[in-house]
């Protein structure tokens, strides 16, 4: 009876490492397809950037940021002023750009605690 107990133990403790170490289990899933979740962390660690590009899909760019206690926010808004966009307003998680070209939408999602998704149409 022992050595099940042990040999149970053992199996759910492996388990569990592996379900930390396979990004794909752990976090949850993305609105894209092009990428993986590992890839997408990955990306995010490896960069110096705030906000960081993760794919392009459809007509659309997928870029990814920290939370950071709201700190993604306003690297959108650096992001976004830095191509000649400025802020107008924030109506729910869109966020309103402009510059003498016309307005944009930028969508924001929630993917985990730590990160926010952002998607842009493409060409900005």
């Amino acid at each position: 009876m022992r050595k099940w107990v042990k040999s149970i133990s053992i199996v759910l403790i492996l388990f569990g490492v592996l379900l930390i170490y396979l990004k794909d289990v752990y976090y949850p899933s993305l609105p894209i397809d092009s990428v993986s979740k590992s890839e997408v962390i990955n990306k995010v660690h490896k960069s110096d950037g705030n906000i960081v590009k993760i794919a392009e899909e459809d007509s659309y760019q997928w870029y990814i940021s920290e939370m950071k206690q709201g700190k993604a926010y306003e690297n959108l808004k650096s992001f976004m002023e830095e191509k000649g966009w400025f802020f107008k307003e924030q109506l729910g998680s869109g966020f309103v750009f402009q510059n003498e070209q016309g307005e944009i939408m930028v969508s924001s999602e929630m993917w985990t605690r730590k990160f926010v998704i952002f998607h842009f149409p493409k060409g900005i």
